[in-house]
């Protein structure tokens, strides 16, 4: 997870087999097909979505993430389907990750005011290494400044299966989801034996009129408190937080660290950042912007957090015929 100290890429990408994060965001309910696959097709037609992230950029050669997803509702199959393309690049080996998920929904209404998605997620991982930008024993030992007998680029694909559930009504969500269910050996050296552990994560919120007497909607404000709890072998991490709307604007402040519970090492509180979130939404555009101002003890060197999201909806949902309710939580 990135709470994970950027002390310890270094000695990662030194071992004998590679490693590499999941990729993660602070707008996770703007890439919310990244969150549960069950969210597909949660709007009411075909959106596109672009994110962009830029993590610890006062560190060199740390985080870039880049992800585009499209889905479509189909009302008569009670379906919703999408594709998700991600790519993450890290550290000076260019350690990339790209992620290829086709996600797949059905949605079923149990009662008038409550409804039950399930989602399933099969897709593909591919990993690959530069191992000409980084330096081995056998460069050393031969003076430095010669090639090592390493291969120079190695890439590894392999399969990846993940599923989610998603609950909902007109003023609460609930979800959970979890990915690499068949733990697929992540190693990209051929003999490499590690697994990718599961990644587990539960979030949840709720929605709520601040001036419900409000007769015109586009002056109602509304907050929505909500939370992101993710767990993957012995890592967890907390996002809460609270979101302010208001016709087109929308505002977030968050936190993200379990400091009281857990610590992975002594001395290290599990403290990761603070993040402000800015959103403007319409009909069919959403824009949103994040900055997450680092609190562990990366805070003198990291410089934050920056990730941008930006959604278009292909049509326009007050002239869809067949309306249908729609989970509350934030989409900018």
């Amino acid at each position: 997870k990135r709470m994970i100290k950027i002390k310890l890429l270094f000695i990662i990408l030194c071992t004998t087999s590679v490693y590499a994060q999941d990729m993660h965001f602070t707008q996770f309910y703007s890439s919310s097909l990244y969150l549960n696959p069950a969210f597909s097709g949660a709007d009411v037609c075909s959106r596109i979505t672009l994110t962009y992230r830029n993590q610890w950029p006062g560190i060199s050669k740390t985080y870039r993430t880049y992800m585009f997803s499209a889905d479509h509702y189909f009302n008569e199959k009670n379906i919703g389907a999408g594709i998700l393309f991600g790519s993450d690049v890290a550290g000076s080996g260019n350690l990339k990750t790209t992620i290829i998920n086709v996600p797949i929904a059905y949605e079923a209404k149990l009662t008038r005011k409550f409804y039950i998605l399930f989602g399933a997620q099969p897709g593909m991982i591919i990993r690959s290494i530069d191992f000409n930008k980084l330096m081995f024993g056998d460069q050393i030992a031969r003076g430095g400044d010669v090639s090592s007998v390493e291969t120079p680029t190695i890439t590894k694909a392999f399969f990846d299966a993940g599923a989610g559930v998603l609950c909902y009504s007109k003023k609460y969500w609930a979800g959970f989801s979890a990915y690499h269910l068949n733990m697929p050996k992540q190693s990209v050296l051929v003999d490499g034996k590690g697994r990718l552990p599961i990644k587990y994560s539960f979030h949840g919120g709720a929605k709520f009129v601040l001036n419900s007497e409000e007769v015109d909607v586009s002056k109602r404000k509304y907050v929505s408190p909500a939370f992101n709890y993710r767990h993957e072998n012995k890592f967890d991490q907390l996002d809460v937080g609270l979101y302010w709307s208001k016709s087109v604007m929308n505002f977030g402040l968050w936190y993200r660290g379990i400091p009281l519970i857990k610590s992975y090492a002594p001395g290290y509180a599990n403290n990761d950042a603070l993040a402000v979130i800015i959103g403007v939404k319409s009909d069919r555009f959403n824009f949103g912007y994040s900055y997450d101002l680092t609190i562990s003890r990366l805070v003198n060197v990291s410089r934050g957090a920056h990730e941008i999201t930006i959604s278009y909806q292909l049509c326009k949902g007050k002239k869809k015929k067949k309306s249908r309710m729609l989970a509350p939580c934030p989409k900018f």
